[in-house]
């Protein structure tokens, strides 16, 4: 499929730069957009998600995952209102299949789905002067949890409370986006670096149907309602949270090796004891956000699959809940 960023990207400038110590625009074509329209489409992704879209339709931004019936996360996402419609950002290689799993049910609703990678491209843009680069491509720098839309179309959310900020702009638009000779053009990778460290966990094919809500964080970040009522997969979700004890989460780790891991695996001496779920290579730095069981992470070191590189356990930059833990 031709998206927004196929020509661009052939033509994009050379100098790839760390929005660490400066303002930087980051393409990001590995996430796409699907998009809903109509009076019921927040209506029908109530029954769909972990998400309470409730809260999305007081116009705030919210994270969340649509299950599989045994409650692990098929698609992550994050949900942008726009009106009565909204926007799901969701990882490029996860889009056709969220639009057939989600269109099934669609029919039902007075809402209509649209597979957006032809007119829609998601980039960020990060640094310190990023809340001015902003305002000046959408209008407005949004607060956390809120949106901007910009008189272009373009829709602007900021990623915590960090400067940093993700926008969906129309793919007629783009080519001026890019053309904005003050922004330096930062690689992708930068931003999946940010995300890790955020402990802001993404659900690629490769780990779809694998985990549940609650061990990626999600309930620690409001990708998880456990008032909302029904969805799918939500008798095992809710049920891990009353009854269950949460065996294994997400954690951060980081390791001194400047390649990416070359399995999936984490482990203590010779067990298996946790799986990778994102990684990305910063200098000689590799981050991860993993899913490791509790007692490993508390009581034994951590190596990759060579069983010689040990990782280190970082903090996260929010407050997990006080769940039962085994």
């Amino acid at each position: 499929m031709t998206t927004p960023w196929t020509e661009l990207l052939k033509d994009s400038p050379a100098n790839s730069v760390d929005f660490a110590g400066s303002t930087a625009l980051i393409p990001l074509p590995s996430l796409a957009v699907l998009t809903l329209t109509g009076p019921e489409s927040l209506k029908f992704l109530q029954g769909q998600a972990t998400t309470d879209f409730r809260d999305v339709e007081k116009g705030l931004v919210r994270r969340g995952a649509i299950c599989s019936l045994k409650g692990r996360v098929l698609y992550s996402f994050i949900a942008i209102p726009d009106g009565e419609n909204v926007a799901l950002v969701l990882p490029a290689d996860q889009l056709e299949a969220a639009y057939t799993h989600l269109k099934k049910y669609a029919v039902f609703s007075k809402t209509t789905l649209a597979d957006a990678r032809s007119t829609l491209a998601v980039l960020g843009i990060a640094g310190p002067e990023a809340v001015s680069a902003v305002t000046t491509l959408a209008g407005a720098a949004p607060d956390s949890e809120a949106v901007t839309r910009g008189d272009d179309g373009t829709l602007a959310i900021r990623i915590a409370d960090e400067s940093r900020f993700l926008l969906v702009v129309p793919a007629a638009g783009l080519a001026a986006q890019w053309s904005q000779k003050s922004l330096p053009v930062a690689a992708e990778n930068n931003w999946w670096v940010a995300e890790i460290r955020a402990g802001l966990a993404t659900i690629f094919a490769t780990t779809r149907d694998v985990f549940q809500p609650q061990e990626l964080n999600y309930h620690a970040i409001s990708a998880v309602s456990y008032n909302k009522g029904c969805y799918t997969g939500q008798e095992v979700v809710a049920r891990l949270y009353f009854r269950g004890k949460l065996k294994q989460r997400l954690y951060r780790l980081q390791a001194s090796i400047g390649k990416a891991p070359g399995s999936g695996e984490i482990f203590s001496d010779d067990k298996h004891v946790g799986d990778v779920v994102m990684s990305a290579v910063n200098g000689d730095v590799l981050d991860i956000l993993a899913i490791v069981k509790n007692t490993a992470a508390r009581e034994q070191v951590l190596t990759l699959a060579d069983k010689t590189t040990t990782l280190g356990i970082q903090p996260l930059p929010y407050a997990l809940p006080a769940d039962k833990e085994e």
